[in-house]
């Protein structure tokens, strides 16, 4: 077996770190989970600060073996040496010693000159799964198996189902792996250790029939009755799912395994002109469709690579919010004009994200937190940490509720404050999508893998559940609300069931377009809008009969123009002591327009604030700007490829990582997080 470039550079390629520490904190080194037990054999990852005094990449001394000590420093647990894959200042990335007995057990890192010791989970597993963006969140590593690259899956390949590769760590290979795409039960083929590479793992599944046109569909593994990381897999239609769409002829194809130029992500509705806005992750674009219509009335452009996926709109209908996943930001675009008026910097892998007033609450995956952003000026007015990998959220009055997806628990934001209340749920849980009825005072919130929907009594508390047959909903993601009526789409049936929050009880089923995944109700036309990526096609179901009255193609047009985000590909120096001064240079791309640059603090641990590692990027971008270290001769060539500053960092500085962010006309922009990173030295 042949790993393509790709995944060996995110697996074994250490990312610099990303995350403000005070005290050290030891996760798994694939779903950076802080609850989660650390396998033997498997990577894991230390973050803090003062761990080595050198920043060094581990190489393989034979094959599966890593050097044990690496740039002057060593890691022991339990007084086992582990193998060392990387070292810097803020991060470690090592591979758990095999014999480490379940339970809790002390590390202890040696830099050479100090030592540091703190306190970690082994269990018998712990299994993470890789991701694209080495956050943790959104697409796992998953190669098509036929030839080991990362593409979207077609249900079959020639004439076979598709075989799919799994790359993760932390599985317990005395028994096998369970593997389920949205409550899906997936064929494993295989599993065990990645030949020729110590801590990676591989499992190998065949993708379901049952699951063609899913979209973007959730991931769970479990080994020994533990869960991994909630990651994605993207599931292509067949040509027959495709025949009789709007904008789709006879003779077009869906080739097998290859991404499409057009992908539609998630949509809302804007009340204020009777529009839909929709998001497309492939084309990096908003679209603005009128009701009705068979077009788009225009496309408005998006940062490229952004991968945007949630959007929200206000409730005067005049701005609405993208989340960049990718880019660690949100855009804000004024829908007087249809264009991007600035892109602000978040939390790692924002997504889900509402308004609140003026104010825009994101949803930050890979930091644990929401940024509140006040939207008057486009800038970050608050962070709020919440449980580990939130997704969903939504807002009314005085109340924000939060999914953490990964944490398994819903939290309570009370907007007058900040002050958190982190509700927990059942062992396993894994919740995704939020909407509020605010003629209940009642929050609902989707539960893929369980097939069902908690409804939380916001005045009490209580939470009670509606549960679906599997054939009728599976993989309940997509919510909306109208009045005491709940709407959630069936991501992995193609379906739209409506239950009755007062009794819990099903009104109806529908059958839509595969792979709904988001919706919204149209109250003037008593309509619900469901948007399905699997044909990108936008249904509108009339409310009164339950039939679908309409199709709108979602990615009949492409984005004009570009929109180029700054990109940072180094810096230099990384790191610097208080009391001294320095030119600082980073080279990059597309930074002609970029006007200045500050340090910004980022947020602790117990915020929930994690990236980098083995799969690389992430990074921490909340916080307040550094005002101990200071810029000053600011300059940019004139090919847009270097920036150099002189850069004194003033003696009050305490040590810790900081963030670059660069000043545009687009606001303030983090770029490019796990190659912005400057470290604060003692």
């Amino acid at each position: 077996m042949r790993l393509s470039g790709l995944i060996l550079a995110a697996v074994l390629t250490a990312a610099a770190p990303s995350t403000l520490s005070a005290q050290m904190v030891a996760v798994n080194g694939a779903s950076y989970n802080p609850s989660a037990p650390i396998a033997p054999g498997s990577f894991a990852s230390v973050f803090g600060t003062n761990l080595c005094g050198q920043t060094m990449q581990g190489t393989w001394v034979s094959a599966g073996q890593l050097p044990l000590t690496l740039g002057g420093c060593s890691l022991q647990i339990n007084g086992a040496g582990a193998m060392l894959q990387y070292v810097s200042p803020g991060q470690i990335n090592f591979v758990m010693p095999m014999g480490v007995t379940a339970g809790e057990a002390t590390y202890v890192v040696n830099n050479g000159s100090a030592t540091q010791s703190g306190k970690l989970t082994v269990g018998t597993a712990g299994p993470g799964v890789f991701t694209a963006m080495g956050s943790g969140m959104g697409m796992g590593a998953m190669l098509l198996g036929t030839n080991f690259t990362m593409v979207p899956f077609s249900p079959t390949t020639n004439g076979q189902p598709t075989p799919v590769s799994i790359f993760m760590t932390g599985l317990d290979l005395s028994t096998p792996p369970q593997v389920s795409l949205g409550g899906m039960p997936m064929n494993v083929t295989w599993f065990g250790n990645a030949p020729g590479y110590v801590g990676l793992q591989q499992i190998n599944v065949t993708v379901p029939a049952g699951a063609a046109g899913a979209g973007r569909a959730p991931v769970i593994v479990t080994s020994a009755g533990a869960n991994s990381n909630v990651t994605f897999m993207h599931l292509l239609p067949t040509n027959a799912m495709m025949q009789g769409m709007p904008g789709w002829g006879s003779a077009m194809m869906v080739n097998e395994n290859m991404p499409r130029p057009r992908e539609a992500s998630f949509m809302t509705y804007n009340a204020a002109n009777n529009t839909i806005l929709l998001t497309d992750e492939n084309d990096d674009a908003v679209r603005v469709l009128t009701l009705g219509d068979t077009s788009a009335t225009v496309t408005i452009t998006l940062p490229s690579g952004a991968q945007a996926h949630e959007i929200a709109v206000n409730s005067a209908g005049n701005m609405a919010a993208v989340s960049l996943s990718a880019l660690n930001s949100v855009a804000l675009i004024d829908l007087t004009k249809n264009q991007v008026t600035s892109v602000i910097g978040t939390g790692t892998y924002p997504s889900g994200l509402v308004f609140a007033g003026t104010n825009l609450l994101v949803a930050n995956g890979g930091s644990g937190n929401v940024t509140v952003i006040d939207t008057g000026s486009a800038t970050v007015a608050q962070t709020v940490p919440v449980g580990f990998g939130p997704s969903g959220i939504a807002a009314s009055g005085s109340t924000a509720v939060v999914a953490n997806t990964q944490a398994g628990s819903v939290s309570l934001i009370n907007l007058s404050n900040y002050q958190v209340t982190t509700l927990p749920l059942a062992s396993g849980a894994h919740p995704r999508e939020v909407a509020l009825s605010t003629t209940l005072n009642k929050a609902v919130i989707s539960m893929p893998f369980d097939g069902q929907l908690i409804v939380l009594d916001l005045s009490t508390q209580a939470m009670t559940k509606i549960t679906f047959d599997a054939s009728v909903c599976l993989g309940p993601g997509a919510i909306a609300v109208n009045g005491t009526t709940v709407y959630v789409a069936g991501q992995m049936t193609g379906t739209v069931v409506a239950a009755d929050l007062n009794s819990g009880s099903i009104i109806h089923s529908m059958t839509v377009d595969p792979g709904p995944v988001s919706l919204a109700v149209d109250t003037v036309s008593n309509s619900l809008l469901a948007l399905s990526e699997g044909t990108g096609v936008l249904d509108a179901i009339d409310l009164g009969s339950y039939t679908i009255t309409s199709r709108m193609n979602g990615v009949a047009t492409e984005r004009v123009g570009t929109f180029l985000m700054p990109l940072v590909y180094s810096i230099s120096p990384t790191s610097g002591a208080p009391g001294t001064t320095f030119t600082l240079t980073l080279s990059g791309a597309n930074l002609q327009n970029v006007t200045g640059l500050g340090f910004y603090l980022g947020y602790g641990y117990g915020g929930g604030m994690m990236g980098g590692g083995m799969m690389g990027g992430g990074g921490a971008v909340s916080g307040n700007q550094d005002s101990n270290i200071q810029v000053s001769n600011f300059q940019v060539s004139t090919d847009g490829s270097q920036i150099t500053a002189t850069v004194k960092i003033l003696s009050a500085a305490t040590a810790g990582v900081r963030q670059i962010r660069l000043q545009s006309g687009y606001g303030l922009i983090a770029p490019m997080m796990s190659r912005s990173q400057f470290t604060v030295t003692q």
